[in-house]
């Protein structure tokens, strides 16, 4: 028999470690991985091309991504959760169309707590008064618990008001017959007001005074109004004296009993 001896060396892996990952949003944007230890290493794993994690290649999840050290001899590995956060789902709620001159209107989101945004917007509120006319983008943000956020779009259609102008209105006599009042433009409005049954004012019915008439026209959706203002006059106060009886062949006789004064006589 014979022998000889050799020695083999067992080399220890190296010590490589991954810290913890943070949570990300599944439309976040790409994250460059330096949380693995010694440095030189390789990271690999769903969504990774090294060194770089894409949440939106991952996808929604938690996933197991991988630290690879090569010392020159042997080589070590740690791992690390990475958890991708699906985004919240955001509606809002439509709106329909509005005219200018109407009231504010609440707006809903859901989940609730989220921030509106757009032309007109107040706080939690649309203000048609404030966009004008048009169509207009208004749009709900949301964000999370997680950090993620969210949106949701509805267009509000506001409607311009139809243009409405009302001239002056010549005063009348509370004695005289109903006035057709033509004074509205454009044409086809209703008139309203004391003494009015459209299209007619009775100064009967209105009394001495001054009245402020309205006239409102409509389009499809919207109505607007403007107003003027009508007189009523008193009727003077006419006295006529009596008259002394005359004779057939009586001369003419000039009426003077009549005031005041400078009035117009009639009769057979």
């Amino acid at each position: 028999s014979n022998s000889t001896s050799q020695t083999i060396e067992v080399l220890a892996e190296p010590v490589v470690t991954f810290s913890a990952l943070a949570s990300v949003c599944v439309d976040g944007p790409l994250q460059t991985l330096t949380e693995g230890l010694p440095l030189g290493g390789v990271y690999s794993g769903t969504g990774v091309t090294d060194p770089d994690f894409t949440p939106s290649t991952a996808g929604v999840g938690t996933h197991t991504l991988t630290y690879t050290f090569n010392d020159g001899s042997c080589f070590g590995s740690a791992t690390s959760d990475i958890v991708v956060n699906a985004l919240p789902t955001v509606t809002i709620n439509a709106v329909a169309d509005m005219c200018e001159n109407a009231s504010a209107v609440t707006l809903v989101g859901s989940p609730s707590g989220g921030v509106f945004s757009g032309p007109g917007v107040v706080g939690n509120t649309f203000d048609p008064s404030i966009a004008l006319n048009g169509s207009h983008l208004v749009t709900y943000n949301y964000t999370d618990g997680n950090g993620c956020s969210g949106s949701s779009s509805t267009t509000i259609n506001v409607i311009s008001l139809p243009s409405v102008s009302f001239s002056a209105i010549p005063s009348i006599c509370f004695n005289a017959a109903p006035y057709t009042l033509v004074e509205g433009l454009p044409l086809g409005g209703v008139y309203s007001g004391i003494g009015v049954t459209d299209p007619n004012f009775n100064p009967q019915t209105a009394g001495i005074g001054t009245h402020s008439l309205l006239y409102t026209v409509t389009n499809a959706l919207c109505s607007n109004s403007t107003s003027q203002t009508i007189e009523v006059l008193a009727e003077p106060v006419v006295t006529f004296s009596a008259l002394a009886s005359v004779c057939v062949d009586g001369p003419l006789q000039t009426l003077t009993e009549g005031l005041p004064l400078g009035g117009v006589y009639s009769g057979t």
